[in-house]
């Protein structure tokens, strides 16, 4: 199947039209018409509906996404490994953080990886949830994914890190009090949290299932970056990773941890997608962990 005519056929798809494909592509239309004509007749069957001015993908087209992104990901992994024989490392790495693990452990991971292969370019997408990382992964869409242990798909290859701190962080002023957080001071504190189904949500949920407390909430924001002057603006306190908690009491904030600290036992995950199509992992699982 030509590498072409996928590549031509995933960019219809992200741009909704041949039109903006072509420009996307700088690309004459017919051309890319004519390869997808192409592609449809080497398949036997139609990709997409014509409606009107626009195009609606098929059954057939909707079918062709995940293994056509997996294709050329499979194509980009066999010639970075030629590539990488003439020890010549470049090209773009596509990862799917949680927000709770993109300035610990990624930033550094990322900071590690850029100083040993500067010809690579990284891009970081946020991912809202652990099974939104793995899809993005399984669909080709993203070549790595940050999550939190253990993996709901069972067909991604997960390389452990380690476990992360989280912490609780209170506004300032108060009593300077350093010892841990009882369950009745958690049951009794107003709380700062994401939304339900966002990765910081899940780990202040699990956090107070285990210390048997249902959650307080006062605020609730999709804005994360919000979290920590809403904190030290007095609207309640947020449960952090550790790196994060720490730059916040650098800005006035309180610390405390809770009796029972919480962790992440398992600790965060580099998911490599690659291993979907055999032991080959994608470039940069090798060298970022």
């Amino acid at each position: 199947m030509d590498e072409r005519r996928l590549s031509y056929f995933l960019a219809i798809v992200e741009a909704g039209s041949v039109t903006a494909a072509a420009a996307r592509l700088h690309v004459a239309q017919p051309s890319l018409s004519q390869a997808l004509r192409a592609l449809e007749r080497e398949l036997g069957a139609t990709l997409f509906d014509r409606v009107g001015r626009g195009l609606q993908l098929t059954s057939a087209g909707r079918a062709l996404i995940g293994p056509a992104r997996q294709a050329l990901l499979a194509l980009d992994a066999a010639r970075d490994a030629v590539t990488e024989i003439a020890d010549v490392l470049a090209g773009e790495l596509s990862i799917a953080a949680l927000a709770t693990l993109a300035a610990d452990p990624l930033a550094e991971l990322v900071g590690r990886f850029r100083v040993a292969h500067p010809g690579v370019t990284v891009q970081i997408g946020e991912a809202e949830s652990g099974a939104d990382a793995g899809r993005l992964v399984a669909e080709g869409t993203r070549e790595l994914g940050l999550v939190h242990l253990p993996l709901a798909r069972t067909r991604l290859e997960a390389t452990p890190l380690g476990s992360q701190e989280l912490l609780f962080v209170l506004p300032p002023g108060g009593e300077l009090d350093r010892r841990p957080l009882t369950p009745a001071a958690l049951c009794s504190m107003p709380l700062i949290v994401t939304a339900p189904g966002t990765s910081t949500r899940e780990l202040l949920e699990q956090a107070f299932a285990a210390a048997g407390v249902v959650p307080a909430i006062a605020v609730q924001t999709t804005a994360r970056e919000a979290i920590v002057p809403l904190v030290l603006a007095g609207a309640g306190a947020a449960l952090l990773p550790g790196a994060l908690a720490r730059e916040a009491e650098r800005r006035g904030a309180r610390v405390r941890a809770a009796r029972d600290r919480p962790r992440q036992p398992a600790g965060p995950a580099v998911v490599g997608g690659a291993r979907l199509h055999g032991d080959r992992r994608p470039r940069g699982q090798r060298s970022l962990t």
